[in-house]
Parts: structure tokens; sequence; C-alpha cells
């Protein structure tokens, strides 16, 4: 995978992100659909960073919830398949804005990762893409 951001003659910047051929079979049509929700995310940020007033919000409501998901679901995957010593509590804590204790605590009880893997989780891993909510 391979990330480039250019600068266009008009100020702008034009983002590309080049997969792999087995990236590109593995992802299937999730690229797409990824792409656009992060797309929507951050036309939303520029809009309110120059303080663009909407009368509708509602789907980049919906669409920025749908992309944190999938991104938590692939999160939660790459925790479970890490190997127990190669992610401490302190550095879990500091990636996830949580305290050390917080983030022991949810460990011990199995909820870092969750105990069954989410919807989501299982999207990542397999591609099934959960219905819309």
């Amino acid at each position: 995978m391979d990330l480039r951001t250019t600068p266009t003659g008009d100020g702008g910047a034009e983002v590309t992100l080049r997969l792999t051929p087995a990236e590109s079979e593995m992802l299937g049509d999730d690229t797409s659909t990824l792409m656009a929700l992060l797309a929507r995310g951050l036309w939303a940020a520029a809009d309110l960073r120059h303080g663009v007033t909407r009368e509708e919000w509602w789907p980049v409501v919906m669409d920025t919830s749908r992309l944190i998901h999938a991104l938590s679901g692939i999160r939660d995957a790459a925790l479970r398949e890490a190997p127990g010593d190669s992610m401490s509590h302190a550095d879990l804590a500091r990636w996830y804005g949580e305290s050390r204790t917080t983030i022991a605590s949810r460990r011990q009880r199995g909820a870092l990762p969750p105990t069954a893997p989410s919807t989501w989780e299982t999207w990542a891993r397999t591609g099934d893409l959960p219905p819309h909510p």
C-alpha cells in the first residue's frame, strides 16, 4: 500500500492510495466504501473549520459513525492478533487516551478486545459488511 499527497496547481491537494493487487483483491468493494466514508469526514471537517453552516448534517453523522465502527473493528482485530507482550498497558493507555488502570481493568474483564468479536471485527476479517443501522 502506498499513500501519496501531491499539491495541485490551484492550492489544493490530490491524495492517492495505491493498493497492491493482493490488497485490492482482499478488500474488494470495501476500498471504495471506506474511501467514500473518509471523504465525507474530510469534507465535513473542512466545512466545520471554515464555519460553513448546513441545514442537514445527518449524512456526516451517519457516514462517520460507520467509518468509526469499521476502524474500531480493525483495531480490535489487530489487538486480538497481537502477541500478549507486544503492547503494554501503558502503550494502550496512551493510544486510547485512557488511564493505564482503566486499560488494565478492561483487559482483565475481557473488554479489550471484547471477549467475543463484534460484527465489525468480523467484517474486518471476512469482508462481510454489516447492514446499515
